[in-house]
């Protein structure tokens, strides 16, 4: 027992018994325990962690003793390693929206690692003070460096969970520091022999070594740790960057998913370029170019269709229309079910949906403001190229005086360049008065006012009109009202989706207060109104979304309504798979300027509206979704997602599996790897949201300058 305890005081052995420790948390709150292969893939991760943090306790105490440093210098000296961690903080931790309104967010990359690594050395210093106080301090010291690990993390997995990765990581790794710290005092033990460290050592490396080669194997542990994990995720995600060895953004090691490190061309994530004979996207095989068979009977019958009198009316009608476009941020297809009672709790959207042509399966670009709106008023899947015209542009080049009302957080994430371009004006909503992007107060009918204001300017012109509601957004940052909640019901979605369903309320009586003002104002009968959302919203109820939205691109997320009401038109529900880029395109189609924007890649769908018969508009197309972790392919009725650092692939029916519960990817390889060489076709969306990446953003949506007379 002597000779164990020595061994574990050690600090090498000390970090590596912490690391099985926190793997064994890790792997019992996971269910995961009788997994074998997953048990020593995470093992490894975690004993591979743990050995490197006690090295660097060894090698920093070493270096301190030789140079003879005095306690303070020694104490940097110990507390330098944590630089490497402090760095990438101090880098990326003031990127998200909340970390961004945090006192002196901008000197983050200096504060941030001077900081750390002093705090480190201070701690250093101190408890070398309680130390030398006596030996009875040792073991109260060793319980309260336990007892803080363990809420370390605790706090860890709970705050901020989706968000922050080099935090976890860091916060991670500290766990395992005051873990192996605790049982190297409470033991108490006199130094190891190095001969036995050195053998410590060596079956660190080992295991470490078994978990990156072969661990992570199976794509049923991957997509556990991907979607379930926390300390392992974190730790997993950290390992494939320091194994990148081509830094392409994957690892082939640890199942990341990358084929060749010695090409960066070459990974899960990459595009198959069809017929060029090389498999990029590393599935096993080359694409293959796909034959697109056009039906010319069908093309010549739709363009009969749009030449009949009754058509060429309608269209004739339109041209002349005003345009009312209701945006709702986060708001969630299957908040507005079919089913009529359920769809009493918001009877004023409900009604708007009842006299619309209802687009049943509309899709989101993205799960994220910033790519979904952008993408709205362009009319492409990459909104971030240059773009010649945007929809408000060819809209007021066409005569229509046009007017938004956008929320100053929606501007600044989601880039008020390329959202405002072509407003003749425009009202920003304040939704964060008392803290930058922290929601305090509830702005529905502030929006409306807005609307109703404009509406009393325009006179006898022609308008266009963007109202965009915010509020369901900030459903978990909002103090909602007890009145509120008592007016509706949790729709089975427990607290989170009881607040998110209250807010959606009251937006649901504001659009009804401004549908009412176009009413009044006559306008009813002489306005196409556009309804949509930018993304859905996670309510807590699937371990594979995020605390709210962005990152993957899972139904919940993606699935939003899309509804076109066009007076005179008569109001049904459309089948047709759409997404938010084809509005643009069927905006103008429907007031007359269907070229204004060429080119673009949404396709008109006033076919659909108009009600032209199936044959004829049943396209062969894909739509496309993009998130920082994940993308999809829809090619009705199969959606295949695509987690490409993590190599998983997951297939789904969507219209008999609408929650995407049954993975089909396993049973349906053919039909993986046609949809794979389908999401070849579309351009690559940047999806850097960080301060850089906003600012690239900014710069590449100004207006193009015309070109130079010769």
């Amino acid at each position: 027992m002597r000779a164990l305890r020595i061994w574990l005081a050690d600090p090498i052995a000390a970090g590596a018994t912490a690391g099985v420790l926190l793997a064994l948390v890790e792997l019992a709150l996971l269910g995961a325990l009788g997994r074998p292969p997953l048990v020593a893939a995470l093992l490894g991760v975690f004993v591979g962690a743990g050995g490197l943090v006690g090295l660097s306790v060894v090698v920093t105490y070493r270096l301190a003793g030789r140079f003879g440093l005095g306690r303070g210098a020694a104490a940097l000296v110990i507390a330098a390693p944590s630089m490497a961690l402090w760095i990438p903080l101090g880098t990326s931790l003031f990127q998200g929206s909340f970390a961004a309104t945090l006192p002196a967010a901008s000197l983050a990359p200096i504060v941030v690692p001077v900081a750390g690594w002093l705090g480190v050395a201070a701690a250093t210093f101190a408890g070398g003070v309680v130390l030398r106080a006596g030996p009875a301090a040792r073991i109260p010291l060793a319980v309260g460096l336990a007892v803080a690990g363990a809420a370390l993390d605790v706090a860890n997995r709970i705050l901020f969970r989706s968000g922050y990765p080099d935090l976890h990581v860091t916060l991670t790794l500290a766990t395992i520091l005051l873990i192996a710290i605790a049982l190297g005092l409470g033991l108490g033990a006199p130094p190891v022999a190095g001969r036995v460290r050195a053998l410590t050592g060596a079956a660190v490396v080992a295991a470490a070594c078994a978990a990156a080669v072969f661990g992570l194997d199976a794509p049923a542990d991957r997509r556990l740790v991907a979607t379930r994990a926390d300390d392992a995720r974190h730790l997993v995600r950290a390992a494939r960057a320091v194994l990148d060895l081509d830094r392409d953004g994957h690892s082939a090691l640890l199942g990341g998913g990358d084929c060749d490190e010695g090409d960066a061309a070459r990974h899960a994530g990459a595009r198959d370029v069809p017929g060029n004979g090389k498999d990029e996207d590393c599935d096993g095989a080359d694409a293959v170019v796909r034959a697109v068979v056009v039906d010319a009977a069908a093309a010549r019958s739709l363009d009969e269709w749009r030449r009949r009198p009754e058509i060429a009316a309608t269209l004739a009608r339109t041209r002349a229309m005003n345009l009312v476009v209701i945006s709702v941020d986060a708001l969630r297809a299957d908040q507005l079910p079919r089913d009529p009672a359920a769809r009493a709790a918001f009877p004023h959207l409900s009604a708007l949906l009842d006299s619309s042509v209802w687009f049943e399966h509309g899709f989101a670009p993205a799960a994220g403001t910033d790519v979904s709106l952008t993408s709205f008023v362009t009319g492409r899947w990459n909104p971030f190229q240059t773009i010649d015209a945007t929809l408000p542009e060819a809209l007021a080049a066409g005569g229509l005086l046009t007017h938004a009302i956008l929320p100053r957080e929606v501007l600044r994430y989601a880039g008020e360049t390329l959202l405002t371009r072509g407003l003749a004006s425009f009202d920003r909503v304040v939704t964060d008065g008392g803290r930058r992007d922290v929601g305090d107060r509830v702005t529905a009918a502030v929006t409306t006012d807005h609307a109703r204001a404009f509406l009393d300017r325009v006179g006898g012109n022609r308008f266009a009109l963007w109202a965009h509601y915010f509020d369901v957004h900030e459903h978990r940052q909002l103090e909602v009202s007890a009145a509120a909640l008592a007016a509706i019901d949790d729709g089975g979605r427990g607290t989170v989706g009881h607040r998110y369903r209250a807010l959606l309320k009251l937006v649901d009586g504001e659009v009804g207060r401004l549908l009412a003002d176009l009413e009044r104002r006559g306008l009813t009968d002489k306005t196409i109104v556009i309804l949509f959302s930018d993304h859905g919203e996670s309510l807590g109820e699937d371990v594979r979304l995020p605390d709210n939205h962005g990152l993957v691109v899972y139904q919940a997320l993606t699935h939003v309504p899309i509804a076109v009401r066009v007076p005179g038109v008569a109001a049904r529900v459309d089948p047709t798979p759409v997404s938010l880029v084809d509005l643009a395109p069927t905006v103008l189609a429907l007031l007359g300027a269907g070229t204004a924007m060429v080119p673009l890649d949404g396709v008109d769908l006033v076919p659909q509206v108009l009600g032209a018969p199936a044959a004829l508009v049943d396209l062969d197309r894909a739509l496309v979704m993009n998130e920082q972790d994940q993308w999809a392919v829809l090619v009705w009725p199969l959606k295949l997602l695509v987690r490409p650092k993590d190599d998983l692939t997951e297939l789904y029916d969507v219209a008999a599996d609408p929650t995407e519960r049954t993975d089909l990817a396993a049973a349906r390889p053919d039909d993986v790897r046609a949809l794979r060489a389908r999401y070849g076709e579309f351009p690559e969306v940047p999806m850097d949201r960080t301060q850089k990446g906003r600012r690239w953003r900014e710069a590449r949506a100004q207006r193009p300058l015309p070109p130079r007379s010769p």
